[in-house]
């Protein structure tokens, strides 16, 4: 183009305000026509369409109304000439070729000006007449609406990330393939050419993909062939591949089709494996996508020489739960199967309800997995762990158990930790209020070496902004960072393999005042030299916390810590390793209430190194017992309270009157032995009636009744 008109075009370009003719291509249309023109200035480029048969060799416009042309710009090589009658006759030496177009930089008396035009072919015949209407917009609110919707009509269907391949990717002449695209502006029609060879018109779904069977013409020869994708604008999506002559082998057998066995449920993060059987030698596509037609993935698979066909899908961990579903197309027929994403965790317990006030009973039930004992754990909301026990889950992996919360239990959110192997569940509710959102971290691994990618699982609360900071072993932070979890408040949080030395780390999640942190190492090894086990006591009763302590002369060593019960049961496996200065302490371990009674082994291992404790775990025998002198007593009077049994070192005692209303709490020391005492002095404003006392030590809680007469 001329530098005049090139100047004329760039100011239209820049300026806000677009005119361009109204068109619709569809096949047939051999010429597309656009214009953009600003005031009394117009481009009109009329663009000769890659199908049609003909070169436009001259070019004729002319105005409606009482408009008049002042002055036009001609492309190099081109001729432009105002007749009398008031047309402008364009020629050129250089014909425009299909899939070539020309511009015409036009100025006129009017403003929305309507430019009739004329392509003529070589012979002089007619290829296309058409007409672009143009109008000014103004800034009215009105003509801001039309503007959009005038822009929204010359809209290309090609982003600049569009893209689309075949599948094969090199296919033979005379022979299938199947189109697939992405990234497409949705909802528009696109014409479909192999070379100039118009082939088909193709639909761009609600997701902007495409999905197109065609065929290869026979007669192609072994040489570079362009495979078209043109919008209704003229532009055009290319792809040049060398086509491969035709394979005269004749198939034997067409075989239908089939997929075999696949899960009716699948687990986040999971691989499942698809296999199935067609004609041999065909490539598949394969296409998972959620139930309302989103893509997630497309791969291709070729079935092998013995018609046979395997494939493996991964459910990344951070996929929407719900239906997905697998369609495997061969270019002539599908098969469909549907998948449900279900939650990574294996035990799935709630609480009869969300919240509970202190001294009611809680019910949990739910599922875990089959014939395999539990571990429960429940803490209370400062991470004090108040309830541990085991169960044996039965073959349908039911699970149902209830335990009572004490009337001194503090309020706040409670958290339920329920261990089988390598599996965990976690099940939060409220005592004394509802529970609240809080943050759980989990590891994928202990130790990871360096050079594999560190995962951690973040649970919390839908789509919440958390922050994230990691600290290594001399306190040092190493990086901070703000995330967003997903809808189901999981997020599998990298760090890429590399970015951390050999050593220890803890990561710290928060959100408001909730946080929570874990401990990893990065390069640890076992092979810890001699180890040393102890425990802070020998004799331990059913429900005492066991806090376990030990040194390696090897620092930074991996360990695996084991606690068996009298019959040889491992009951729990704990993995730790010793810190920078050989030290490793575990506390998170309580003594279920119901454990065997006996002697019990601590033993700790790394790599070849070993060591062992014994301790005695003891049945409490004796009977929590509250005593009074009497059962009734007057306002004002002294009241003496003792007790035998205990097994805690401070006995929580409560008064309550009938309708539940707390009248006094005290804190009794208990000796050794287990006995308490101590004496009340009873208001004398206090009303006549029933009333309670709950006493309780931690582990066991019993109470009695009297009477203020």
């Amino acid at each position: 183009m001329g530098s005049h008109l090139t100047i004329l075009f760039s100011i239209l370009l820049i300026s806000s305000i677009v005119l361009a003719s109204t068109f619709e291509t569809s096949h047939g249309e051999e010429v597309i026509a656009t214009s953009i023109g600003f005031e009394n200035s117009v481009v009109l480029e009329l663009k000769n369409s890659r199908g049609n048969s003909a070169n436009i060799d001259s070019v004729r416009i002319w105005l409606m109304d009482d408009n008049e042309f002042k002055s036009f710009k001609t492309e190099q090589g081109w001729m432009g000439k105002n007749t009398p009658q008031g047309v402008i006759i364009f020629t050129s030496e250089n014909n425009v070729k299909p899939g070539e177009g020309v511009k015409f930089g036009i100025k006129t008396l009017n403003q929305n000006p309507s430019i009739n035009w004329k392509a003529i072919d070589g012979e002089g015949n007619v290829i296309e007449i058409g007409t672009a209407e143009v109008s000014n917009e103004s800034n009215s609110n009105e003509s801001n609406s039309n503007e959009s919707k005038l822009n929204e009509s010359q809209n290309s269907s090609i982003n600049d990330n569009s893209r689309f391949r075949l599948i094969p990717e090199q296919p033979n002449a005379d022979s299938n393939f199947r189109l697939i695209g992405e990234n497409f502006v949705p909802k528009q029609n696109m014409d479909f050419y192999i070379q100039d060879d118009f082939i088909d018109k193709v639909r761009i779904d609600d997701n902007g993909n495409i999905f197109y069977t065609g065929k290869v013409p026979s007669e192609l020869k072994n040489d570079r062939t362009e495979f078209v994708l043109q919008d209704a604008t003229g532009n055009e999506k290319v792809l040049s591949l060398r086509i491969q002559e035709s394979d005269n082998r004749k198939i034997s057998e067409i075989i239908k089709l089939s997929i075999g066995n696949t899960p009716q449920q699948i687990k986040r993060g999971e691989i499942i494996t698809i296999d199935g059987s067609g004609t041999a030698e065909v490539t598949l596509t394969i296409t998972s996508k959620y139930a309302d037609g989103e893509i997630l993935e497309i791969d291709n698979v070729q079935i092998g020489y013995n018609g046979k066909w395997i494939h493996d899908i991964l459910f990344p961990f951070d996929l929407e739960l719900g239906t997905v579903m697998i369609e495997i197309d061969d270019g002539i027929t599908k098969a469909l199967r549907n998948v449900e994403v279900i939650s990574a965790t294996l035990i799935n317990i709630e609480s009869e309800f969300t919240k509970y006030e202190p001294g009611e009973v809680i019910k949990f039930s739910g599922v875990g997995v089959p014939n395999k004992e539990m571990s429960i754990i429940i803490e209370d909301s400062i991470g004090t762990q108040i309830y541990s026990r085991s169960i044996e889950i039965g073959e349908l992996g039911n699970v149902s158990f209830d335990t009572t919360i004490s009337r001194d239990s503090i309020e706040g959110t409670y958290v339920l930790y329920t261990y089988q192997g390598d599996e965990t569940g976690i099940t939060t509710f409220g005592v004394g209020q509802e529970p609240q959102a809080i943050i759980i971290i989990k590891p994928t691994k202990l130790n990871y070496t360096v050079d594999e990618n560190i995962e951690i699982m973040i649970k919390g609360s839908s789509n919440a902004q958390v922050s994230i900071i990691l600290i290594d072993s001399a306190n040092r932070e190493i990086l901070s960072e703000s995330i967003n979890l997903g809808e189901d408040g999981i997020e599998m949080y990298k760090i890429n393999s590399g970015e951390l030395s050999n050593g220890a780390y803890i990561i710290n999640v928060q959100r408001g005042e909730s946080s929570s942190e874990a401990r990893f190492a990065v390069g640890f090894t076992t092979g810890s030299g001699v180890i040393s086990v102890q425990s802070t006591k020998s004799e331990y009763l059913q429900g005492d916390q066991m806090l376990i302590l030990g040194s390696t002369s090897t620092p930074n060593s991996l360990l695996e810590l084991k606690i068996i019960n009298p019959s040889g049961e491992v009951i729990k496996k704990i993995d730790t390793f010793s810190d920078q200065s050989g030290t490793f302490i575990v506390d998170n371990f309580r003594i279920p209430i119901d454990a065997e009674i006996g002697f019990w082994k601590i033993d700790v291992k790394s790599g070849s190194n070993f060591d062992s404790i014994e301790i005695e775990v003891k049945d409490d025998s004796n009977e929590f017992l509250v005593l009074l002198e009497k059962t009734t007593f007057s306002p004002n009077e002294v009241m003496s309270i003792s007790g035998s049994g205990s097994t805690g070192g401070t006995v929580s005692l409560k008064v309550f009157s009938s309708e539940g209303v707390e009248i006094v709490s005290l804190s009794v020391p208990s000796t050794d032995k287990g006995n308490f005492s101590t004496l009340w002095a009873i208001p004398k404003d206090l009303p006549v009636g029933e009333y309670e006392i709950i006493i309780d030590d931690g582990i066991s809680n019993t109470y009695l009744e009297f009477t203020i007469i």
